[in-house]
Order: structure tokens, then C-alpha cells, then sequence
């Protein structure tokens, strides 16, 4: 069976676009050789609206946005529609959480059903989840950053 690791959104726009994340981003993208990054289908949503809003604040050009959105088609991602079950997941996450949208809570979803690591650059979310002490949660700046 391939190993698998779910991949926020929030890591996947990290590893393209300048920020102080981006060499741990990206050397977590340099895993996929060996791990196929999984996410919630509506990663695609969120990937493409970051990259429609840096566009639209001027962060990116039109032309750059199309490029960025192109990297991530890159990633290989492999994206699943949530069946009742996940629903039901993702709402008892959203609860856990005491959210108001549940968003975040598919991914989590996922890793628990998938039974894989969840990598998140999303600092809110992993402050959030850090007292829960769950075993497939990682924040990026785990991952070593690639040098040069």
C-alpha cells in the first residue's frame, strides 16, 4: 500500500509563494517521490482562491497566478470528495474545535480515517490542535528547511 500524507492547503501555497516558510514547504514537497500527497477536495478551492487574492492585492501578477496555480497542478495531489462518514468527521472535529465553519476539520478527517500524518503550516489551526496531543499532526517548521 503507498504511504500517504495529507497536505494543507496552507503548505501547498506556502511552498510557491515567498514567505518565511518556504524552505520547509518545499523541502516537504521534496517527499512526494516517496509519499502521495492526499487532501479534502476542496483543497482545490482554497489553493486557487490564495492565488486569485495575492493576484487581486498585487502580490502576483495575472500571469504569475497562472504559473502558481500550474506548480501546484505539479504536486500531484490527490484530491477526495467526503462520503457521509467524513461528513460526520469533519462536523464532530468542527465541534471538538468549537469552529463556526468546518474547513479545516476535513483534513482532519482525513488523517484520521487515512491514519497518516497531517502537515499543516497553518499556525492558528496547529495552536488549536497542539493540547490534543494527536500522533499524525505535523507543523511545518518540523520539517528541515532545504539549504540554499
Amino acid at each position: 500500500m503507498e504511504e500517504v500524507v495529507i497536505l494543507d492547503a496552507s503548505v501547498a501555497i506556502k511552498a510557491i509563494l515567498p514567505n518565511p516558510l518556504l524552505p520547509h514547504c518545499q523541502a516537504l514537497t521534496q517527499t512526494f517521490a516517496r509519499l502521495q500527497p492526499v487532501a479534502p477536495a476542496l483543497w482545490g478551492y482554497e489553493t486557487t482562491s490564495a492565488i486569485t487574492k495575492a493576484v487581486h492585492f498585487g502580490q502576483l501578477t495575472a500571469d504569475e497566478g497562472r504559473q502558481t496555480l500550474q506548480a501546484l497542478t505539479l504536486l500531484d495531489v490527490r484530491l477526495l470528495v467526503p462520503d457521509a462518514e467524513q461528513n460526520q468527521s469533519a462536523l464532530a472535529w468542527t465541534l471538538r474545535l468549537k469552529r463556526a465553519a468546518a474547513y479545516d476539520s476535513y483534513y482532519l478527517a482525513l488523517a484520521e480515517t487515512l491514519h497518516c500524518d497531517f502537515w499543516t503550516a497553518d499556525s492558528r489551526l496547529f495552536n488549536a490542535l497542539k493540547q490534543e496531543n494527536l500522533p499524525w499532526l505535523r507543523w511545518i517548521e518540523d520539517m528541515p528547511p532545504l539549504s540554499g
